[in-house]
């Protein structure tokens, strides 16, 4: 009676330690069951934000038999309608309007180009206004009705549209454009969108400080480029826009050089759906989202080159970008996050994979006051997280002064859980981050290696010993720390517990430097460019104020490192998801073990060596266990067992599910 009354306070003191570690197993089991059946890949959707009053991306592709889903993040209602009239969103979503925060999937079983518009906002014949196209499968389009302006010119046609001298607006000049000609923009400020549907086209302005195309917050984009392979985007800024500063999708063949983008609603400079392409000597600030951003290609054959990237929510952010992709020697400071090439759902082709990382100055990426959405917020604090990714290299990179991690590789979480695998973090020089240099996020790491850094503190301990590229990589579980500190930020972001800084209100940048005169000379439309410009893969070097900056840091002291401390930024909330979710574990191993421990001793005082139960207990942790205290024999009250392992196991489950609603909610539609 007294070993029961014993194991009864036992019992009811345990279950306040019992139960949240089952999260980290809840997660694990959850995406192991996410990678069976349906290839995840297959099941991607294209996701088409509908803005006011614009489809983004205006053309969009997916293969046959893929789906599109409509978002509405804009503040008026909107809907899609096929202008055939076959298909509405209003069949799936059940009324004609979608207000803030809808959505609705469209499913094409055919190929061909189904072109759509919002009934409020077109006109009833859906070609004038808000509109948009979706081409499916290997159906051939073209923007270009005109025969003559869908050719491309890999030369200047030695014709030069002046603005305004020659033509009052932008528009007008790129409207009377032929494939081949340059637009010439003298200096002042353009209150329009520019929208390019003609190929091979030089838009370039005087001078790129002011030469300014204002979106004043009213238009999607400063330069927005559809279908047109070609075209360059030189020595100018683009800002104010609620979109995107320039924009090229679905093209091949892009160039944006001496450019700056700030103070834009979405991207700074962008390229979705297009490959051959370069981002060179440009800026990009105030973004919401990235200031810098490559997706949906495979392979990419793009170069981005010698950029600055600041006060974003990222600085580099790359969906589903694969192959051939090259970041190169440029400088990604004071955003929330440095460079987060990712995977996602809500994209065609992922996972995302093989990019390389080279060359670059990566610090100070803590900047709580960027703009940014709920999505982003969880990622701060981190210099360059490879997240959800495959086969990526990050080269010969300095990284420092990040409040979580210097270089980490974690999972992503869309619809499916996607864990980054054969990564490879060689040769990079990784000081002062509050939680780790390198890491790799738990509770899986597979084939992950980490290589000839310089660090101070690596998590888990001893990483390049047991995950060294050129050795045998040891199965190693990763920090389950960090995927806790994630998740109680989502939940943290969902809660709505950060202000979210907004784009509209962030500081100009100062002047950047103009295009050399002898650049200026060259005329030259964007075609062949990853190949003429291969050749800064090998040739590039950390950029010149690398150790000028890292030598300023140090001075002021704020060069430290300590895997002592809960995610950034740290809240009660934070701290009790540490403690719930990372130290329990022990705790509740501990106690499930010692309380059939006890249970056996109790039926058998005596040696347990030769009892087959007690090795079970030993050697399968919490299985062993459970099975002792469940068999016929146990003399465990029925109530004490209960109250541990059901009691722990509710309390687990109502956590797991608050992170799973926050995650959701997070990665879903704005409301």
């Amino acid at each position: 009676m007294r070993y029961a009354s014993y194991l009864g306070r036992l019992g009811m003191k345990l279950i306040h330690v019992i139960s949240v570690h089952l999260l980290l197993f809840g997660l694990l089991f959850f995406s192991l069951g996410q990678c069976k059946g349906e290839d995840p890949a297959a099941s991607a959707f294209v996701h088409v934000t509908m803005m006011d009053n614009a489809f983004h991306p205006p053309v969009i592709r997916t293969f046959k038999g893929g789906k599109i889903r409509f978002v509405n993040e804009g503040n008026n209602p909107h809907n899609a309608i096929a202008t055939d009239k076959s298909w509405t969103t209003e069949t799936t979503y059940g009324q004609l309007t979608m207000l803030r925060g809808a959505q609705a999937d469209v499913f094409y079983p055919e190929e061909g180009v189904f072109p759509y518009f919002c009934s409020f906002h077109a006109s009833p014949d859906g070609k004038v206004g808000m509109t948009g196209v979706a081409v499916i499968g290997n159906a051939s389009y073209s923007p270009q009705t005109n025969a003559s302006k869908s050719k491309i010119s890999k030369q200047w046609s030695g014709v030069t549209r002046k603005v305004p001298s020659q033509y009052p607006t932008i528009q007008n000049a790129v409207d009377a454009a032929q494939p081949g000609d340059l637009i010439l923009i003298a200096k002042g400020i353009y209150k329009e969108e520019v929208v390019v549907t003609t190929p091979s086209l030089v838009i370039r302005g005087e001078d790129r400080s002011e030469t300014i195309i204002d979106g004043e917050f009213l238009r999607g984009n400063g330069i927005m480029v559809v279908g047109a392979d070609g075209v360059a985007v030189e020595n100018l800024t683009t800002r104010n826009a609620t979109l995107n500063g320039v924009y090229w999708t679905g093209v091949k063949g892009y160039r944006g050089s001496y450019i700056t983008a700030y103070n834009n609603g979405d991207y700074g400079v962008y390229a979705f759906d297009s490959v051959d392409g370069i981002m060179e000597h440009s800026y990009g600030s105030g973004s919401p989202d990235s200031g810098f951003y490559i997706g949906q290609c495979n392979p990419c054959k793009a170069i981005v080159y010698n950029v600055i990237s600041e006060n974003n929510a990222l600085g580099y952010s790359g969906t589903n970008a694969s192959g051939d992709l090259y970041l190169l020697s440029s400088v990604w400071r004071k955003n929330q996050l440095g460079l987060g090439p990712n995977t996602l759902d809500r994209e065609l082709l992922p996972p995302q994979k093989n990019i390389v990382i080279k060359k670059n100055l990566v610090y100070d990426n803590n900047n709580l006051e960027a703009p940014s959405k709920k999505l982003e917020i969880p990622s701060i604090g981190n210099g360059i997280a490879l997240l959800g990714g495959l086969e990526n290299s990050v080269d010969g990179n300095l990284v420092f002064h990040h409040k979580n991690y210097g270089i980490l590789v974690t999972l992503n979480i869309d619809e499916n859980i996607w864990i980054s695998n054969n990564n490879e973090v060689k040769n990079n020089t990784v000081v002062s981050s509050g939680r780790g240099d390198i890491a790799v996020s738990g509770p899986v790491s597979v084939g992950n290696c980490f290589e000839n850094n310089k660090y101070n503190v690596a998590s888990p301990p001893l990483l390049e010993t047991f995950q060294s590229c050129g050795k045998i990589r040891y199965p190693l579980s990763g920090d389950l720390s960090s995927t806790i500190g994630l998740l109680a930020l989502f939940v943290q972001a969902n809660l709505g517990d950060f202000d979210l800084g907004d784009y509209k209100t962030q500081p100009a940048p100062p002047n950047q430097e103009n295009m050399p005169k002898e650049l200026e000379k060259k005329i030259l439309p964007a075609h062949d460019v990853f190949e003429t410009n291969k050749y800064l893969i090998e040739k590039a070097e950390l950029p010149l104020i690398a150790k000028s900056e890292l030598e300023a840091y140090r001075k002021a002291g704020k060069l430290n490192t300590s895997a002592f401390q809960v995610h950034f930024p740290g809240t009660w909330k934070t701290w009790f998801f540490h403690i719930v979710g990372f130290l329990l574990p022990f705790s509740i191993f501990a106690s499930w073990t010692g309380l059939a421990l006890l249970d056996k001793m109790s039926r058998k005082p005596t040696s347990l060596q030769g009892d087959l139960s007690f090795w079970l207990i030993l050697l399968l942790p919490f299985i062993g266990s459970l099975l002792v205290l469940f068999s016929k024999e146990s003399l465990v009250p029925k109530k004490v067992r209960n109250v541990v392992v059901f009691g722990g196991t509710g309390l687990f489950l109502s956590i797991l599910v608050m992170a799973v609603y926050a995650i959701i909610a997070v990665t879903g539609p704005a409301a």
